[in-house]
């Protein structure tokens, strides 16, 4: 029998080894399996060398939207109202690749593959009233919009103004048409080719500095780093060569920061979190900078901010298994800059369009580059396909996701989201007319020094300009993993 003395010696010895054992069997503990949102691989705990995990995600995305034009209706530039011209839809089906491994404790290195499995999007004459009235009619105002009507005909964006045969369907390379003395005739004003191919090369990290499981009085939090890289062809189009072209890739690369932290408190963990993302021009891009006085030049940086939470609704730890429900919210802004809007392959011109065929060129909307421009010797006039893009106004996207995350075992887990979103309205042909040199607050289209090089009148111009209102974006999300 151990005396009173060596009893509290032997207490005292065990309370020491318990603050160093402790600690140390929490460092070496699997990571957590916690929010999706927080989850990170990890190397070097303990005879776990490192975590490798292999995702295949399923992205369908279905969009539509109002395209609708600025009509000055009096005197005034300021005097203007806005009338519909046509309507937009887009399908796509991505197949995003993922690699993650561990690398250090609660460090872990990941490499995205998304592949495009088809992208086609559309433009159609907006009839949208239940009982339309068009300009053949003669009833008064119309309501809807056919080839008599529409804007995109009549400035000559597309061909076709009150014509029997209008627009293009890229992938047949041929005009819409209607039957002789049908009338309205087919709604289809434009189709894109579909595209496919890889959209980016991927490459992030992501840091725990707290993780839950490993302390259970803090909160897991990770900072993560992607760079997605535009290492693949870029998308354009040429309506004289319609499908030569069905790449899906930016013309820039993305690089994007972002943090997010969430805490269980038992049958719950709710997470929040942001990101920003700063896009940098790739060599040769369609993103050009075609004269030192252009003021916008860069495609749109994006920035958000996401709050959501996991309900538990079973959950077997010993079996590493659990089934959680999720919903979550965002908010996304767009600032200002250069973009693909909802209209850019059929604003993008022919390629024909040069200073030997100028009859290849559409008035007021393909470029003519004067005195100043980047790359040509003073007084040279260069004509140049309009390349579709064009300055957009900032906005803001909203919405929100709900899923289904199941965990089956230690090494397979499975997550679905169905979501919606929309865009707040903006204007989608926004450039301005340069930087006043004088201080009259007035640009002299004229004087190089002072014009801005991708300003057109025809669609930038107050009152004749493009704006896009009730986007509404459905998306499902479908992704398995294996862990090891």
């Amino acid at each position: 029998m151990l005396s009173s003395g060596t009893a509290l010696a032997a207490a005292d010895t065990f309370k020491k080894l318990s603050r160093a054992v402790i600690p140390f069997l929490l460092l070496v503990a699997l990571p957590a399996r916690g929010a999706e949102v927080t989850r990170v691989v990890s190397a070097m705990d303990g005879e776990n060398r490192f975590d490798f995990n292999l995702t295949a995600s399923w992205i369908h995305d279905v969009k539509s939207a109002l395209v609708k034009r600025e009509l000055q209706s009096g005197l005034s530039p300021r005097s203007t109202e806005l009338i519909k011209d046509s309507t937009f839809s887009q399908t796509r089906d991505i197949l995003n690749l993922r690699a993650d491994v561990g690398i250090l404790w609660d460090v872990g290195l990941h490499i995205d593959l998304p592949l495009v499995l088809q992208d086609t999007s559309s433009l159609d004459f907006d009839r949208g009233e239940a009982n339309c009235v068009y300009p053949e009619d003669n009833a008064g105002r119309p309501t809807c919009v056919d080839s008599s009507n529409s804007t995109v005909l009549r400035d000559g964006i597309l061909p076709g103004y009150q014509a029997d045969s209008w627009g293009l369907d890229a992938a047949h390379n041929r005009p819409y048409s209607r039957a002789p003395g049908q009338v309205p005739g087919p709604a289809n004003l434009f189709k894109g080719p579909t595209r496919k191919g890889f959209q980016f090369l991927g490459v992030g990290l992501t840091w725990a500095p707290f993780n839950q499981t490993r302390d259970d009085t803090k909160p897991t939090w990770t900072l993560n780093f992607d760079a997605q890289l535009d290492v693949f062809k870029d998308r354009r189009f040429d309506p004289s060569n319609p499908t030569g072209n069905t790449a899906v890739g930016q013309g820039y690369h993305q690089f994007i920061w972002s943090t997010f932290v969430s805490k269980r408190f038992r049958w719950f963990e709710p997470y929040f979190g942001g990101w920003y993302m700063l896009p940098v021009r790739t060599n040769g891009s369609p993103f050009e900078k075609y004269n030192p006085v252009q003021p916008s030049v860069n495609p749109q940086q994006q920035a958000g901010v996401m709050a959501g939470v996991e309900q538990i609704a079973w959950e077997n730890p010993r079996g590493d298994q659990r089934v959680t429900i999720e919903a979550r919210a965002f908010a996304n802004e767009h600032f200002y800059g250069r973009g693909r809007s909802e209209i850019w392959e059929p604003l993008a011109g022919s390629s024909a369009c040069n200073v030997n065929n100028e009859a290849a060129c559409r008035p007021g909307i393909d470029l003519d580059y004067t005195v100043g421009a980047i790359g040509t010797d003073p007084g040279t006039r260069v004509e140049a396909p309009h390349p579709g893009i064009t300055d957009i106004d900032a906005y803001g996207t909203f919405g929100g996701d709900l899923g289904l995350n199941v965990q089956v075992g230690k090494y397979i887990r499975f997550r679905g989201l169905f979501g919606l979103q929309t865009d707040m309205p903006h204007f989608i042909t926004a450039a301005s007319a340069g930087v006043p040199k004088d201080g009259n607050q007035r640009v002299d289209p004229a004087d190089p020094a002072e014009a801005n090089p991708i300003y057109r009148p025809a669609i930038d111009q107050p009152g004749r300009r493009f704006r896009v209102e009730g986007v509404k974006l459905w998306t499902l999300f479908l992704q398995g993993s294996m862990m090891f």
